[in-house]
């Protein structure tokens, strides 16, 4: 368009030195300067149209990558968590073991001696005798000297 009107713009000079009427190109030169106004103020609103439209998708995205960093993080930590906690159930599991796991042999006033085996894995527990009876956890066990029982847990 901008063309067509530079070359109008020569033609009606050439006709006006000349002495030729130029009306007629003029109201062309006129339609066609308009037409390219209305072109390029049309160029401008849709490439401000298709800027906007890019910013709000930038501006999307960046909040979607936000948001998948904050779950990812979020899920990273509960992670974490578990581990710690499963760590610290280990930990407390070997200790509790640990514990429960060496016997006692402890002779009360009466001269029963009282053997704990509470915590061992087994289902029965191999007692010696050495006294007239056997405090187990569950109840009184009395047998003779010198005899080997077992009890079960």
């Amino acid at each position: 368009m901008d063309g067509h009107a530079g070359v109008l713009e020569a033609e009606i000079k050439l006709d006006g030195a000349r002495g030729a009427d130029t009306k007629k190109k003029q109201e062309e030169l006129e339609e066609t300067q308009k037409k390219a106004a209305e072109l390029t103020e049309t160029t401008v609103n849709t490439l401000a149209t298709a800027n906007e439209d890019l910013r709000q998708a930038a501006k999307e995205d960046q909040e979607v990558q936000r948001a998948e960093k904050a779950a990812e993080k979020k899920k990273a930590e509960k992670a974490a968590e578990k581990k710690r906690a499963e760590k610290k159930a280990a930990e407390e599991r070997i200790e509790k073991a640990a514990e429960t796991s060496v016997s006692e042999n402890v002779e009360t006033a009466d001269g029963v001696h009282v053997v704990s085996s509470e915590g061992k894995s087994t289902d029965t527990v191999s007692i010696d005798i050495v006294s007239e009876g056997v405090s187990v956890s569950s109840g009184t066990v009395t047998v003779s000297t010198g005899k080997n029982v077992d009890v079960k847990a």
